[in-house]
């Protein structure tokens, strides 16, 4: 890490947080919500307990080290928080004491400072925003993998080259006026731009009109972090690929961040993108990191990729439609809402809209026969029985190979409601099935 990096965050810690907040509100990210890491960085078999360690990689103020920290508390799992800052560290400190947490360890240290350690390995690595900052950001990587356990999962956030096209244009823009100004100098020649912006600027249309601009205006840190950062990389689909393959790991899932539309990795999907049958029949044809570059280019909305990395090896929940692995059992982890059943059957025949009330809706024609099948999504019932008991109680007997209709049926339920990860799957003996505590789903009737 520059020195230009340390001092930006020793000046303006980032993101900008009040600890007496922590009394009020716990911020949730959900990439480090630890159901969907089960699911897609140990494809639901891990049993999180007390010998369970997760790493905060460049921690900032805590918004990932708190709700990991908080996650954890029960079960006597532990946190390391790794940040150079000590500005920052201050921050994320107060707030972890805020909220009465104790499974913490603090160090003051870059990443690469860390490793040459040789510290224990750690079963779950948060790193986020912070690679895309370094002067080799592949290293950084590489430095990650060597605390990373065997069998061990990567969440990770980098800035998107496509989406993040009107920051870009706007450090071009303002780089000949930099030289030879302080940060604060920077700083207060930015606001002015800001204040002024004429109606057609990128900048404004990225951030979605005025309350954008007034939001980065009452934050120093986010513009800092936004529009001066001394150093910084942004990566296409294919980039995160290749960067993941440089430090010989997979990408495992896309998966969301904060401010980007529900699940986030809904938005990598082409059947969430295009309509016209042919050109996705076309598209499907392609391999999936193919599409899921389309998908960037296409939305041209991405300016962040979140996702998960693991080694080759590692046994995972699959993230298409078809069934991950018959011994798992797949549970709602957006619980539905307690007439979910009830309006299932008593609209059985008509089309429905099923609603997390975040955005995610799917339209489709229910039944008693999907409300018997959706009852066995319990955490307890293997896919292989479902398919089991759909073959032989729910579906009518035809002259021709049941276990497939079954399979296929099954499959295609398990796909829709997992597109928005509103059902997951575990190991029954892995014990962690904690629900999404922010959605609700609920069966809704079309406009």
């Amino acid at each position: 890490m520059s020195k230009e990096v340390r001092a930006l965050y020793e000046q303006f810690p980032y993101p900008m947080r009040d600890p007496q907040e922590e009394k009020d509100r716990l911020l949730m990210p959900p990439m480090d919500t630890l159901s969907r890491v089960n699911h897609y960085g140990f494809g639901g078999r891990k049993k999180i307990d007390a010998g369970f360690h997760a790493l905060v990689a460049g921690g900032g103020t805590g918004d990932s080290l708190v709700w990991l920290a908080e996650q954890l508390r029960d079960c006597g799992g532990q946190v390391t928080y790794l940040e150079p800052s000590s500005a920052s560290t201050r921050v994320a400190r107060a707030r972890v004491e805020a909220r009465g947490l104790t499974n913490v360890t603090y160090v003051n240290a870059t990443i690469g400072e860390f490793a040459a350690t040789a510290p224990k390995k750690f079963d779950y690595i948060n790193c986020a925003g912070v690679l895309h900052h370094l002067e080799v950001p592949e290293e950084g990587l590489r430095d990650l993998v060597a605390v990373l356990a065997d069998d061990g999962c990567i969440g990770a956030m980098l800035y998107g080259e496509h989406g993040r096209l009107a920051v870009t244009e706007w450090r071009r823009m303002v780089a000949p006026l930099l030289p030879g100004k302080t940060l604060d100098e920077q700083l207060a020649m930015t606001r002015s731009l800001l204040s002024t912006l004429p109606e057609g600027n990128i900048l404004l249309k990225m951030g979605g009109g005025p309350g954008f601009i007034k939001g980065l205006l009452e934050n120093d840190p986010e513009i800092v972090d936004l529009l001066l950062h001394p150093v910084e990389c942004a990566y296409d689909v294919h980039g995160v690929y290749d960067f993941a393959a440089s430090a010989g790991l997979e990408v495992a899932a896309f998966t969301g961040f904060f401010g980007f539309g529900g699940t986030g990795k809904a938005h990598y999907s082409i059947d969430n993108q295009i309509a016209d049958p042919k050109i996705l029949r076309d598209l499907m044809s392609l391999p999936l990191r193919d599409q899921q570059a389309f998908c960037e280019r296409y939305s041209g909305a991405m300016p962040l990729h979140a996702f998960y990395l693991t080694r080759p090896d590692a046994k995972r929940a699959t993230a298409t439609t078809a069934i991950p692995d018959r011994a798992l059992c797949p549970w709602f982890f957006v619980a539905p809402s307690e007439s979910f059943f009830d309006d299932l059957l008593s609209n059985a025949g008509k089309p429905i809209v099923l609603a997390d009330g975040t955005g995610n809706a799917v339209d489709l024609t229910g039944g008693p026969d999907l409300a018997r099948l959706l009852a066995l999504f319990d955490g307890k019932t293997s896919f292989g029985d479902i398919s089991a008991r759909l073959r032989d109680e729910i579906l009518h007997k035809q002259p021709i190979d049941m276990n497939q209709i079954a399979d296929n049926t099954l499959a295609a339920v398990w796909g829709l409601f997992h597109k928005f990860d509103w059902m997951l799957a575990s190991s029954s003996e892995s014990g962690w099935q904690q629900q999404d505590g922010q959605r609700r789903l609920s069966v809704d009737l079309p406009k």
